[in-house]
């Protein structure tokens, strides 16, 4: 049977079990994700209902408006007709006022004939045929002043009521037009309110959609640059892997090569040195000695042997890394950012303060990342790499080893404006919370 491809697939399965994280941050970040967006659905959806809202207002304060005009028209008809009415009753007074003056003297012409007896002097010197005549007469010139008076009485009478029904309807007339003012000045607050909202949210919504695409932006370009870094150790782990599949199959063929010589019983080595050979065992311990197991592995597998020997270095301090700056956790992984989208690691609140590396590394990356700042990238190996951002200071430089506790800079602010630093942790290209991690 065939050992050697149980063995190879039996040694990658361990290495990767041994290398990879005990952290399913992926799918909590994802989460995260759909709920900020969820969110930023929600305030559009938002929006356009105030915007409904807002038309609606504008509708109804159209309307109110228009109707207001239709008063102020309505109240200014009246009051015209009130002015003409008074004008009207105006002269009727003059008249009545004449007509009373008038019917005045003519009593008290009658008056005076009466007690100088001139009617009767008149009536008893005239005529026997006309004294009749002249006694009609008098008596319709009595009845016609009194229906003067009577019909002026009775017109300034219907003026007056009209006046008062065309007070009556100014009054009505005002009391709608305040109505109206007051229907509008509340349309009017109610429209600014909405106004105000949909501005609000329009600005919120383009805030956070900036906000999200330029963390988008910088996510790739930080998604990138990890990539970078895994690119180039796999190389590095390729190449090294081939030299040692290479020393492997040299030194395969050089023991063949002297197992060969010693089984034809050639002599030494040309170069003339006696060759080291162990002391033979004792009899009785080479009789008790179970015999060795004949090896099935080639040089490949020897070499993808000795190319995870030494891995899952980094995986092993998990939960016993220290904090890389002093302060209060306000940022915590998965949960969203107030600049919108979620945070992918850890913000440490604090005033500027020592940044330190957590674990031993090379420097991947420093200098300015976009919204990050200025950044730190530690390739810890094993596709484990450690960020820091919002560094107001480097003290570290591209390629450098750093050690554990090793200062790579000083904290600075955030983007947004916040004092502290931003940490990561990612395991090829995948965040990590990195809470799991530290002590």
């Amino acid at each position: 049977m065939n050992l050697r491809p149980l063995l190879l697939c039996t040694l990658l399965f361990s290495a990767a079990l041994s290398a990879a994280p005990e952290d399913g941050g992926l799918d909590s970040i994802r989460q995260a994700i759909s709920d900020t967006q969820n969110d930023l659905q929600k305030k559009q959806q938002a929006r356009q209902q105030t915007q409904q809202t807002l038309d609606k207002t504008r509708t109804a304060l159209a309307k109110a408006q228009q109707e207001l005009a239709a008063l102020t028209r309505r109240q200014r008809d009246t009051w015209q007709k009130l002015q003409t009415l008074q004008n009207e009753l105006d002269g009727l007074k003059t008249e009545i006022a004449s007509g009373k003056a008038q019917l005045a003297r003519l009593l008290g012409g009658q008056y005076k004939n009466r007690r100088s007896n001139a009617v009767i002097l008149f009536l008893k010197n005239a005529e026997p045929g006309r004294k009749a005549r002249y006694l009609e007469y008098a008596r319709q010139i009595g009845l016609a002043n009194q229906k003067v008076v009577a019909d002026l009485a009775r017109q300034q009478q219907e003026l007056q009521q009209r006046e008062a029904e065309i007070d009556a309807e100014l009054d009505k007339l005002d009391k709608l037009k305040a109505e109206k003012q007051a229907a509008l000045g509340k349309l009017g607050k109610t429209r600014s309110a909405a106004e105000r909202e949909n501005s609000r949210l329009a600005a919120e919504i383009d805030k956070q959609s900036q906000n999200l695409a330029r963390l988008k932006t910088d996510e790739a370009r930080l998604n990138y640059l990890i990539a970078e870094i895994a690119r180039r150790n796999a190389a590095k782990r390729k190449q090294e892997a081939a030299a040692r599949a290479k020393a492997a199959r040299e030194r395969l063929a050089a023991e063949k090569q002297a197992a060969k010589v010693r089984k034809q019983g050639k002599p030494a080595p040309a170069d003339g040195k006696p060759e080291n050979k162990p002391a033979p065992p004792a009899a009785s311990e080479e009789k008790n000695k179970p015999a060795a197991p004949v090896s099935t592995l080639t040089a490949e597998d020897r070499a993808l042997q000795g190319e995870y020997a030494g891995s899952s270095g980094f995986s092993r301090l998990q939960g016993s890394l220290p904090r890389p700056v002093g302060g209060s956790i306000t940022g915590h992984f998965g949960r969203p950012r107030p600049e919108g989208g979620v945070w992918r690691g850890l913000f440490f609140a604090t005033a500027p303060a020592p940044v330190r590396s957590v674990a031993d590394g090379t420097v991947a990356f420093a200098g300015s990342l976009g919204s990050y700042g200025n950044t730190v990238v530690i390739d810890h190996g094993d596709g484990y790499t450690s960020i820091y951002t919002g560094l107001s200071s480097l003290a570290a430089a591209a390629g450098s080893s750093v050690k554990s506790g090793s200062t790579v800079g000083t904290s600075g602010s955030t983007a947004s404006g916040e004092e502290g630093l931003y940490f990561e942790i990612r395991y090829r290209q995948s965040a990590m919370n990195p809470a799991s991690w530290l002590r």
